[in-house]
C-alpha cells in the first residue's frame, strides 16, 4: 500500500480472509484493500477510487429511449384529468385551498420522480417537464410554485433540499433578513423509504446470485437498480441498514467493500 501506518482498535483483524475466499467471488484489488484493513493500514485515495459510489449531479436512473418512451405513455395515463385544467396552474389565494392545491401538486411529483426513479429534481427542469410545463393548454408552474411543492414535501418527509447550504455568517445574515440568501435549486424527492430501500438491494442481491460476490460501493452504482441511482450518501446509509440487521458486513475500514448475506433477511 502506498501510505501504510497501523491502526488502534481494528474491528476487521476478525476477518478470517481464507474463509472469505471460500465462501465469496471477490476480486484481488478488494482483497489488497480488505487484507490492510485486517492489518490495520491505512491505505491512500487513490487506492479507494475505484471502490467508491459515483457521485451524480441529477440522481437518476438512465433509462433507455423506448423505456422512456413506454414510461412516458404510463405516466401521462395515469395523470388526472384536472392537470389540463387551467386553474391549477395558479396558486389559490385562500389558505385552505393552498393546501389542497399543494397536496394534489406533491402527490404527482412523488409519482413523477418514482415512475421515473428520480432521486434528485433540479427545479429549472422540472420547469420544462410535463406537466409542470403544459405545452397543451399553454400552463405552466412557476420556479416559485414548485418550490412551495418540494417545500410542502419537505414538511411531510418526502423531500430535502440539497443547494441551499450557506456558511455562517450567511445563515446570520439570512436569519436577520428572515429569508435565505441561496436560491433553492435541487433537492432529494424521497418516494421510497431507505428501509425498503434496503430490503430491495437485498433480496435482488439474493434472487441474482450475486449475494456470493464480494461488492463495492462503486459495483452497487453500476446495476441499474432503482437503489444504484441513489445519492452517494443514501446508498452508504442503505447499506448501513443491512449492516445492523446483520444482512452484510463492511469489508474494510474505509467502508467503501461490502458483502451480504442469504440467510439473515427482513
Amino acid at each position: 500500500m502506498a501510505t501504510m501506518e497501523k491502526q488502534k482498535d481494528n474491528e476487521f483483524e476478525q476477518i478470517d480472509l481464507e474463509k472469505l475466499k471460500e465462501e465469496k467471488k471477490i476480486s484481488e484489488d478488494k482483497l489488497k484493500l480488505i487484507e490492510a484493513s485486517i492489518k490495520g493500514l491505512k491505505v491512500s485515495e487513490e487506492e479507494l477510487k475505484s471502490t467508491k459510489p459515483i457521485v451524480r449531479e441529477e440522481a437518476r436512473l438512465e433509462l433507455t429511449e423506448d423505456t422512456k418512451t413506454k414510461l412516458i405513455k404510463e405516466f401521462e395515463q395515469s395523470l388526472p384529468d384536472w392537470v389540463n385544467k387551467p386553474w391549477m396552474y395558479v396558486t389559490p389565494k385562500k389558505a385552505n385551498q393552498v393546501e389542497s392545491w399543494l397536496d394534489s401538486w406533491s402527490s404527482v411529483m412523488l409519482d413523477y420522480t418514482k415512475k421515473f426513479v428520480i432521486h434528485i429534481v433540479n427545479v429549472n427542469s422540472l420547469r420544462e417537464t410535463y406537466p409542470f410545463c403544459n405545452k397543451k393548454i399553454r400552463k405552466e408552474l412557476t420556479i416559485d410554485q414548485i418550490r412551495d411543492i418540494i417545500d410542502f414535501l419537505e414538511t411531510k418527509g418526502f423531500a430535502l433540499w440539497i443547494n441551499d447550504r450557506t456558511k455562517f455568517f450567511e445563515k446570520l445574515f439570512a436569519k436577520i433578513l428572515g429569508k435565505p440568501l441561496t436560491k433553492k435549486i435541487r433537492a432529494k424527492i424521497e418516494w421510497k423509504t431507505k428501509e425498503e430501500f434496503a430490503e430491495d438491494l437485498l433480496k435482488w442481491m439474493i434472487e441474482t446470485g450475486r449475494v456470493v460476490e464480494v461488492h463495492s460501493l462503486y459495483d452497487l452504482t453500476k446495476y441499474e437498480q432503482p437503489w444504484s441511482s441513489l445519492p452517494s450518501d443514501d446508498l452508504i446509509h442503505v447499506c448501513n441498514l443491512l449492516v445492523e440487521k446483520g444482512s452484510a458486513r463492511w469489508l474494510n475500514r474505509e467502508r467503501t467493500i461490502i458483502s451480504f448475506e442469504a440467510t439473515k433477511v427482513f
